[in-house]
Protein backbone atom coordinates (compact mmCIF):
# COMPACT_ATOMS: atom_id res chain seq x y z
CA UNK A 1 0.00 0.00 0.00
CA UNK A 2 1.04 3.56 -0.83
CA UNK A 3 1.03 6.22 1.95
CA UNK A 4 -1.76 8.03 0.37
CA UNK A 5 -3.82 5.31 0.72
CA UNK A 6 -2.93 4.49 4.47
CA UNK A 7 -3.52 8.00 5.32
CA UNK A 8 -7.14 7.61 3.83
CA UNK A 9 -7.63 4.25 5.93
CA UNK A 10 -6.61 6.46 8.99
CA UNK A 11 -8.35 9.22 8.24
CA UNK A 12 -11.81 7.40 7.91
CA UNK A 13 -10.93 5.03 10.69
CA UNK A 14 -10.31 8.42 13.07
CA UNK A 15 -13.79 9.98 12.24
CA UNK A 16 -15.24 6.73 13.48
CA UNK A 17 -14.53 7.44 17.19
CA UNK A 18 -17.73 9.81 17.58
CA UNK A 19 -20.12 7.88 16.12
CA UNK A 20 -22.96 6.72 18.89
CA UNK A 21 -24.67 3.53 18.64
CA UNK A 22 -28.37 3.75 17.02
CA UNK A 23 -31.28 3.01 19.36
CA UNK A 24 -34.88 2.89 17.93
CA UNK A 25 -37.58 5.04 19.23
CA UNK A 26 -39.02 3.83 22.54
CA UNK A 27 -42.46 3.98 20.91
CA UNK A 28 -41.92 2.80 17.38
CA UNK A 29 -43.35 -0.81 18.05
CA UNK A 30 -46.53 0.96 18.70
CA UNK A 31 -46.08 3.13 15.56
CA UNK A 32 -45.64 0.32 13.21
CA UNK A 33 -48.45 -1.42 14.99
CA UNK A 34 -50.82 1.32 14.65
CA UNK A 35 -49.76 1.84 10.77
CA UNK A 36 -50.37 -1.98 10.14
CA UNK A 37 -54.09 -1.72 11.79
CA UNK A 38 -54.32 1.64 9.46
CA UNK A 39 -54.09 -0.41 6.44
CA UNK A 40 -55.89 -3.20 7.14
CA UNK A 41 -59.57 -0.58 8.32
CA UNK A 42 -58.39 1.06 4.64
CA UNK A 43 -58.42 -2.64 2.67
CA UNK A 44 -61.38 -3.94 4.07
CA UNK A 45 -64.00 -3.78 1.63
CA UNK A 46 -68.05 -2.67 2.50
CA UNK A 47 -70.64 -4.66 2.26
CA UNK A 48 -72.08 -3.23 -0.82
CA UNK A 49 -69.38 -4.62 -2.98
CA UNK A 50 -70.05 -8.08 -2.32
CA UNK A 51 -73.81 -6.88 -3.38
CA UNK A 52 -71.94 -5.94 -6.96
CA UNK A 53 -70.22 -9.24 -7.10
CA UNK A 54 -73.22 -11.37 -6.55
CA UNK A 55 -75.27 -9.43 -8.97
CA UNK A 56 -72.68 -10.30 -11.62
CA UNK A 57 -72.41 -13.61 -10.48
CA UNK A 58 -76.32 -13.69 -10.88
CA UNK A 59 -76.17 -12.47 -14.71
CA UNK A 60 -73.44 -14.86 -15.42
CA UNK A 61 -75.10 -17.87 -13.96
CA UNK A 62 -78.62 -16.32 -16.26
CA UNK A 63 -77.11 -15.60 -19.14
CA UNK A 64 -76.01 -19.29 -19.24
CA UNK A 65 -78.84 -20.88 -18.48
CA UNK A 66 -79.99 -18.90 -21.54
CA UNK A 67 -77.82 -19.63 -23.72
CA UNK A 68 -77.89 -23.68 -22.92
CA UNK A 69 -81.60 -23.23 -23.16
CA UNK A 70 -81.92 -21.86 -26.30
CA UNK A 71 -79.14 -24.79 -27.77
CA UNK A 72 -80.88 -26.93 -26.63
CA UNK A 73 -84.38 -26.07 -28.20
CA UNK A 74 -82.25 -25.19 -31.85
CA UNK A 75 -81.21 -28.90 -31.72
CA UNK A 76 -84.57 -30.48 -31.03
CA UNK A 77 -85.72 -28.60 -34.28
CA UNK A 78 -82.76 -29.93 -36.26
CA UNK A 79 -83.50 -33.04 -35.21
CA UNK A 80 -87.18 -32.78 -36.16
CA UNK A 81 -86.28 -31.82 -39.68
CA UNK A 82 -83.87 -34.48 -40.25
CA UNK A 83 -86.29 -36.99 -39.54
CA UNK A 84 -88.03 -35.73 -43.12
CA UNK A 85 -84.57 -36.31 -44.86
CA UNK A 86 -85.04 -40.36 -45.16
CA UNK A 87 -88.59 -40.05 -46.48
CA UNK A 88 -87.41 -37.90 -48.95
CA UNK A 89 -84.21 -40.05 -49.61
CA UNK A 90 -86.76 -42.85 -50.35
CA UNK A 91 -88.89 -41.04 -52.48
CA UNK A 92 -86.60 -40.14 -54.94
CA UNK A 93 -83.99 -42.70 -54.74
CA UNK A 94 -81.10 -40.71 -54.11
CA UNK A 95 -78.84 -43.65 -52.19
CA UNK A 96 -80.24 -46.68 -54.05
CA UNK A 97 -77.79 -49.34 -53.57
CA UNK A 98 -78.74 -51.99 -56.06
Amino acid sequence: MDMEQEKRITKAMNSLDSIQKAKAPTDGFAKIQQKLADQRMKQQQPAGSWMKVAAVVALVVCSNVWAVSNYLSSENVTTEDSSSYPQLMTDFNLYDYE
